[in-house]
């Protein structure tokens, strides 16, 4: 993703106040809210001060083919219109690490295959193919061996050479789980306003950390360090953040709302003067912070329909 930061570690609520939670706040102006220093339930955010941030590791070409990955599993998800609300449930509640949730993931590409942008079927047997990776090469330069493999005369493999080299490799699956739950979000929550009434309010925090708690011990430490960031944010700028769900990516409004919530929140990231970050991803981790905030906003398991 790319996101130049210190170490940040979310662990609390913000000392500002414990106002009511407002389930179903409607789309109105932010409230105002006073600060106050940090206090022993803060959200901590700990680093060394002159420490160097880390380079983006997502050149520009990259970062072109993460917005046609992005913009594939934007299509796939709008494309299933709230059909397999089970599979649906699993692949949101869980994690991309998560064994149920990438078989879930995986089944629910293969079933709704005619709405996956570019689906290639796949010759493993794995159940969890679609779900756990699904890879996708781009970058070429001359000369290297071609992953593809053709069968020897009287058995074995053998490597084919070709023209071409993959310069890297972007996993889809992340990409086609968080724009699944950004839809959801849409389909079950269309004029719900998260507020800072509701994520600075004790008993939300402490719902929506119960939840990580869970899900989050299938993170990497990379994955871990990008969505408490981006959580905390959220917990920041929930406003700016659910309005920037609502934009069109890659618009102006998307980009304008980005950086509202980056300023808003540089809390967050202790305070850095250049904060750089994937603009796909970053909206893809919004959106999962957001539903998980609005589920502890509104108290529910899901926002999915039980059938």
């Amino acid at each position: 993703m790319g996101i130049l930061v210190r170490s940040m570690l979310f662990v609390g609520v913000l000392a500002y106040g414990t106002a009511p939670t407002s389930g179903y706040a409607q789309d109105t102006p932010a409230q105002t809210t006073p600060k106050a220093k940090p206090g022993k339930n803060d959200i901590l955010v700990t680093g060394r001060k002159g420490e160097k941030p880390r380079p983006n590791p997502m050149p520009p070409a990259s970062a072109v083919f993460s917005r046609g990955v992005a913009s594939d599993a934007g299509s796939f998800a709008r494309c299933l219109n709230g059909d397999a609300p089970e599979l649906q449930r699993i692949v949101i509640e869980g994690h991309v690490r998560d064994k149920p949730t990438q078989k879930a993931l995986d089944k629910l590409i293969r079933s709704h295959a005619g709405c996956y942008p570019r689906f290639r079927k796949n010759v493993s047997t794995s159940n969890e193919h679609y779900g756990s990776c699904n890879s996708e090469f781009a970058g070429a330069t001359n000369g290297y061996a071609n992953p593809n493999w053709n069968r020897k005369p009287g058995g074995g493999l053998k490597g084919q050479w070709a023209d071409f080299k993959a310069e890297f490799k972007i996993c889809r699956a992340p990409y086609d789980r968080l724009a699944v739950v950004e839809e959801a979000f849409h389909t079950y929550a269309p004029h719900f306003m998260l507020t800072r009434a509701d994520t600075l309010n004790k008993e939300t925090v402490a719902r929506f950390r119960a939840r990580e708690d869970v899900r989050g011990k299938f993170r990497g430490p990379m994955d871990r360090t990008f969505y408490t960031t981006i959580a905390c944010m959220v917990q920041l700028a929930p406003e700016e953040s659910v309005r920037l769900l609502r934009a069109q990516p890659n618009s102006d409004r998307e980009v304008q709302l980005r950086e509202q919530i980056l300023a808003k929140a540089s809390y967050c990231t202790g305070d850095v003067k250049k904060v750089s970050v994937d603009p796909p991803q970053f909206r893809g981790y919004v959106a999962d912070a957001v539903y998980h905030w609005t589920l502890a906003a509104k108290n529910v398991e899901t926002l999915i329909p039980t059938g």
